[in-house]
């Protein structure tokens, strides 16, 4: 059966991951940290893929997810494709906000960022919309990209989402693992629409002292 190798990595740190707002469709740079981590993660790809690099490199077309994918796609001179449909959910009128300063909103931040926004009140995403976009999306690439192996570089409520739909988990499943700035996951999608997750939120390659928001 054929399937797609997906290696799927959560983009690096802004200032506004380390000030603790939402970000959403905001289009927020990488801080020189978040620089910092795009180049650490290409010097541990290039050992990862010694032997052959992925055949496609994906981000989302936000600039904090392409600026991570930057460094390793000009080390293998590939083209990054960027795709709207990999983007984070959206937030709408409360992004800029900080979690802190919503009422009712940080236990559900720090636990499984599964908040319901309704689409009319917030101007947002509400669960089942972000979880479909993110699902939809996945298999198309799959589609394309039979037998191959692709690299992603996207969101972390985004990462979430593809988690929950590999597990067959609803889009407000708990959250099990942290994603962390450049944390690794690894998806194989095969021809019959079965999801099996191969490993996930792996840090081995990151300072294990940082905490992240």
């Amino acid at each position: 059966m054929s399937h797609t190798d997906f290696w799927i990595i959560r983009h690096g740190e802004t200032d506004w991951n380390a000030e603790r707002r939402l970000q959403g469709w905001r289009d927020i740079p990488l801080n020189p940290n978040g620089i910092a981590q795009a180049q650490a993660l290409n010097t541990h790809l290039q050992g990862c893929f010694s032997n052959a690099t992925p055949e496609h490199i994906y981000t989302s077309d936000l600039q904090r997810a392409y600026h991570t994918a930057l460094p390793y796609a000009q080390s293998c001179n590939k083209p990054i494709h960027r795709l709207p449909g990999l983007r984070e959910r959206n937030y709408g009128i409360l992004e800029g906000r900080l979690w802190s300063e919503l009422t009712g909103f940080d236990s559900a931040r720090n636990h499984n960022l599964t908040i319901e926004l309704d689409q009319d009140e917030h101007k947002a995403e509400d669960l089942a919309t972000f979880y479909a976009r993110i699902r939809q999306t996945l298999n198309a690439l799959a589609q394309k990209h039979r037998n191959e192996t692709i690299m992603i570089v996207s969101h972390g409520g985004a990462i979430d989402m593809m988690w929950r739909a590999a597990g067959k988990l609803t889009p407000d499943a708990p959250r099990q693992f942290t994603q962390r700035n450049t944390s690794i996951n690894r998806l194989r999608i095969a021809n019959d629409d079965s999801w099996q997750i191969v490993s996930w939120a792996d840090t081995s390659h990151l300072p294990q002292a940082v905490t992240e928001a």
